[in-house]
């Protein structure tokens, strides 16, 4: 599948004209993921991701991971490709498959751990800036907030790196900590839906109804079997997204089999992202 615009399929025109409207630009070069879809006078809830959806955070893990994996009691080599494809996986299941695939054996809980905090550590160590807001996501967050329409985070990351990310780009009151849910708070990760639907129950509203912002494939997933309207980010204009990560999403998308319903899938432009 070569590069194409994807549809306009999510346009302000969506939306009823007595509430405030979302930001016209936010809905450029957007894709959806399934055919479900919530009209405005049924949307409970708007949830999303953070790093790689409302942060620009992804390009600013992957050294840690490469430094970590590289150290002797470790060994293991990490890649853009393989970053970018298990993105919005629980960390410790980065670790174990990236175990698995070089060695050929489980790595036990201890592995993982050490692995993990160590990263932990290279990471604090070496971050030498914070990630940025995507602004059009954000954007498009406030603005829920603005029509009276409740927002939730579902990230799989650490909580205390999130929330000083969070608010080193000022929108860590953009969503009440209540109204979060990190991967420790569910037993099982993305893809599997459990963190969307327990956003949606702090929220307490029906999953059904609500719409769900993600950058991964893994996130898409999680979010589409909770049963919500979901939106790939990646395909806003001025996404920053780098050659990997466009590439690695043509693939995913390709092979992808989890999306049960019809409806067109797209690789995004040169012209709609920016490396």
């Amino acid at each position: 599948m070569g590069p194409a615009q994807c549809r306009l399929d999510f346009c302000p025109s969506y939306f009823s004209s007595r509430l405030p409207p979302l930001p016209t630009r936010c809905f450029q070069h957007m894709a959806h993921v399934g055919a479900h879809r919530v009209y405005d006078d049924e949307l409970q809830g708007a949830i999303f991701d953070v790093d790689g959806t409302l942060l620009d955070s992804m390009p600013l893990f992957f050294p840690s991971w490469v430094a970590t994996g590289a150290l002797p009691q470790f060994d293991l080599t990490f890649t853009e490709e393989y970053f970018y494809s298990v993105g919005g996986w629980p960390l410790k299941d980065i670790v174990r498959v990236a175990h698995e695939r070089q060695r050929g054996t489980v790595p036990s809980d201890e592995f993982v751990a050490a692995f993990l905090e160590e990263k932990l550590q290279v990471h604090r160590a070496h971050e030498a800036e914070h990630p940025a807001a995507i602004s059009q996501v954000v954007a498009l967050a406030k603005a829920y907030k603005e029509r009276g329409i409740p927002v939730a985070i579902a990230t799989s990351g650490v909580e205390d790196i999130v929330m000083s990310h969070l608010a080193h780009a000022g929108i860590d009151d953009l969503v009440s900590r209540v109204h979060m849910v990190f991967a420790a708070d569910v037993k099982r990760g993305k893809p599997d839906p459990a963190i969307y639907i327990e956003a949606a129950r702090r929220l307490d509203v029906d999953p059904r109804f609500c719409r769900a912002y993600e950058d991964a494939e893994s996130g898409l997933q999680s979010a589409y079997e909770a049963g919500m309207e979901v939106i790939d980010v990646t395909f806003m204009s001025e996404y920053p997204c780098p050659q990997a990560l466009r590439d690695t999403k043509g693939r995913q998308i390709e092979k992808r089999t989890w999306v049960r319903d019809s409806v067109d899938s797209v690789v995004p432009s040169n012209s709609g992202a920016s490396s």
